[in-house]
């Protein structure tokens, strides 16, 4: 069967939402941090993301606890007036830095350019449109939640994954920040939540990863090694390991989000450099409430974050601290770390209560969640590690390694020297960690770095990632600078276009592929052109304050995300603290007195179902509740036609619509 999948706009609408989604991800940090004093190009950039999210957390944070709607204009109030703390703050100042020298900032912004390029491309050939939603389970999720903000204006994280998207009530904790820069660009772009939530999935590969590991360069490696930053990216563009994958074989958008923001925040958070070799207090407590806002934004994206962030710091602090260029100074003064003393606090303020809640509920805890990839023995982790598979959906015996990358990687290993130390030790580390993970090793450090990454080998696995990349682009610098030392940019831009050409010819088609799989030409169905005619149906028939009921494992969550129509079931299994909906999605097609009285109580008119939704397999509690190992459709809401109280009222291929009727549902 061919699906047809949802879909609409135009190329030139889909450029001004890129357009948009990278001005709110850009300009509010950027406008932050210039008030701070920051002035050194890369790191200002690859920095801005991770404060403008920031600032869109704590716009979203007042207005959450002040009842008030989140919209644009909050968030730019919260810039204006963290950009006049700033200035406050640092008074008269000098900027912290000088400027970049030309010829290594040329190289890398033709590298910069020529890697978000090639995301962009990627991405335009996979999806086809922004506006065409992806197939994959967990965007139920974050469409949800991206359209709830959109239509209610409430974007408070410790509320974000509202339960029932009518009444808000249960709600929980779910790290929104992608989701509040999602429905941000989509109300000012004028469009809806599935292409305000691709545009930034696109921006996040092709723009975000892209700066950040520019301003990681710049902050750790010495200043003409600059195209190193900009290696990396080409090399990143196309590494299916973890970003991709994530969008493949899980949807794992917030995680995705915070590896690419990593790089940048971990740059911010880095000790600048000054010409007087001792940070002017005025100048640190001017960046206190950027660094508080980038660590804040970056948790509010995932709070996976804490790992990959703190780890990259402490890292790469300690070599710079012990071997790097100022180092005497770095550690007689303690301006910075008290700065960073400092911001943590604040951003604990502004996050703190979110991410206890988040624990509370369990989070990722590997006692919940089965290993994807069985214990392995050293060698064969060392050679997973090393060699870099693309492993998953699209290799799940891991037999095809990403070569191109691993072998720059393995270069950039020997040739980073003590110039590269700050990029070796975190890569080492990490990869460390990696093999622990593979060989089954066990124990209260190491469990909670499992427990983030949901038991997952690739989550393992990202933490480490941008480090990779870098090392890669550490070889093409390193080699530049040692045999062409006069047009060392111009060879590293060469070098580094080479590296993006045989990315291109190796993992290009694959790439796409993969992502053409869940968007453009879908492999399964959950959501398409049915769907889509069953939503429009039901939003011009849903009379106000009844009810839709639907099975949250279809296309129906989208009758809510594209049109407002209230359904029942926002997740593919509803949950624990829905016991009526459970009861509905397992009993409907019996009409029991209990089914004819929930109904009536919860006012629901109407019953849609497709009947070709993917198969899904339960956890055990649910699976005694539905008396069923898996299900693609919910037992209480197959073969209705013949079910007393209920009538069929529409058809669009696998979708049906059902009114209900004589059972005093609506009174």
């Amino acid at each position: 069967m061919t699906v047809v999948p949802v879909t609409g706009g135009t190329p030139a609408g889909d450029v001004l939402t890129l357009a948009v989604a990278t001005l709110w991800v850009l300009l509010p940090g950027a406008v932050v941090l210039l008030a701070a004093g920051l002035r050194r190009l890369p790191v200002l950039l690859g920095g801005a993301p991770a404060v403008s999210i920031g600032l869109s957390t704590l716009a979203a944070t007042a207005t959450g606890a002040l009842g008030t709607r989140f919209t644009w204009w909050t968030v730019l109030t919260a810039t204006a007036v963290v950009a006049a703390l700033a200035a406050a703050l640092r008074g008269r100042a000098g900027a912290l830095e000088d400027r970049t020298p030309r010829g290594p900032l040329l190289a890398t912004a033709a590298l910069a350019l020529a890697a978000a390029g090639t995301v962009a491309e990627v991405f335009r050939r996979g999806l086809g449109a922004l506006a065409t939603p992806s197939q994959e389970h967990d965007t139920i999720t974050h469409t949800l939640v991206t359209a709830r903000i959109l239509r209610t204006g409430d974007a408070a994280p410790w509320r974000a994954q509202a339960v029932d998207v009518v009444t808000g009530d249960p709600a929980q904790y779910y790290p929104n920040g992608l989701h509040q820069w999602a429905a941000l660009t989509a109300h000012t772009a004028g469009v809806d939540a599935v292409s305000g939530l691709n545009a930034t999935s696109v921006v996040v590969l092709a723009v975000v990863q892209t700066l950040g590991l520019v301003a990681l360069a710049a902050r750790v490696l010495p200043r003409d090694w600059l195209p190193a930053g900009g290696a990396a990216a080409v090399a990143a563009a196309l590494a299916h390991q973890p970003l991709l994958a994530m969008h493949h074989d899980s949807g794992a958008l917030s995680n995705a989000a915070a590896i690419a923001v990593a790089p940048g925040t971990i740059a911010l958070l880095l000790p600048p450099a000054h010409r007087s070799g001792r940070l002017p207090g005025r100048a640190v407590a001017a960046l206190v409430p950027a660094l508080a806002l980038a660590a804040a934004g970056a948790l509010t994206v995932h709070p996976s974050a804490a790992l990959t962030v703190g780890g990259g710091v402490l890292g790469a602090g300690v070599v710079l601290a012990l071997a790097g260029p100022g180092g005497r100074d770095l550690r007689r003064d303690l301006r910075w770390p008290a700065g960073l003393a400092g911001a943590a606090v604040l951003a604990g303020l502004l996050v703190g209560t979110s991410l206890l809640r988040a624990a509370a509920a369990g989070g990722g805890s590997s006692s919940r969640f089965a290993r994807d990839i069985p214990v392995q023995t050293l060698p064969d982790a060392l050679h997973r590690v090393l060699t870099l598979p693309l492993q998953g959906g699209l290799d799940p015996d891991a037999t095809r390694s990403q070569w191109w990358l691993a072998g720059a990687v393995v270069v950039g290993v020997l040739l980073a020297g003590r110039a590269g130390a700050a990029v070796l030790l975190p890569w080492l580390v990490w990869s460390a960690l990696a093999v622990a993970y593979l060989v089954g090793v066990r124990g209260p450090g190491v469990d909670l770095v499992w427990d983030s990454a949901w038991n997952s080998y690739y989550r393992v696995v990202a933490h480490g990632s941008p480090w990779a990349w870098l090392l890669a682009g550490v070889a093409v610098a390193r080699i530049a600078t040692t045999y062409a030392r006069r047009a060392a940019p111009v060879v590293a831009a060469a070098l580094g276009v080479v590296l993006l050409a045989g990315a291109v010819v190796v993992a290009g088609p694959t790439e796409v592929a993969a992502l053409r799989a869940r968007y453009a030409a879908p492999e399964y169905e959950r959501v398409d052109a049915d769907d889509e005619a069953a939503g429009r149906f039901l939003a011009a028939h849903v009379r106000r304050g009844e009810r839709v009921l639907n099975s949250g494992n279809d296309g129906s969550t989208y009758d809510y995300v594209l049109h407002g129509v209230p359904v029942m079931a926002t997740t593919a299994v509803p949950l624990a603290s829905q016991p009526d909906l459970r009861v509905l999605a397992r009993d409907l097609r019996d009409m029991t007195p209990q089914v004819r009285e929930l109904l009536r109580e919860h006012r629901v008119g109407w019953v849609v179902v497709d009947s070709l939704a993917p198969g899904l397999p339960l956890r055990p509690a649910d699976a005694e509740f539905f008396g069923v190992d898996g299900y693609a459709v919910p037992p209480g809401l197959t073969d209705l036609d013949g079910v007393p109280g209920l009538r069929r009222v529409f058809t669009s291929g696998s979708v049906g619509v059902w009114e209900v009727v004589g059972q005093g549902a609506v009174p």
